[in-house]
């Protein structure tokens, strides 16, 4: 029962959406047509200024790459430093 409802409810509504009132538009052609006034807003009206950051980046920097590094400065264990550099080739 329940579905037939929905089911007749749906299929009446294409039905009410033509029954709204049409608003009147102003022919395009006409030169004394009214239009609304324009509106301007500026992108900038929202603009925040970004805020300084409480360490310089190269600070930023030095730290991440010791942690990357470890405390002593050497490569961990798990991201060998390679002790040539080879091409197979390349420079010969």
């Amino acid at each position: 029962m329940k579905f037939s409802i929905l089911l007749l409810f749906a299929a009446g509504m294409p039905l009410l959406a033509s029954a709204q009132a049409d608003q009147a538009t102003p022919a395009t052609a006409d030169p004394n047509a009214p239009v609304p006034p324009l509106q301007y807003r500026s992108v900038f009206a929202d603009y925040g200024a970004a805020k300084e950051p409480t360490r310089s980046p190269d600070k930023a920097w030095v730290s991440a790459n010791r942690a990357v590094m470890g405390a002593d400065g050497e490569a961990t264990a798990s991201h060998p430093v390679p002790d040539k550099h080879e091409h197979g080739g390349a420079h010969q």
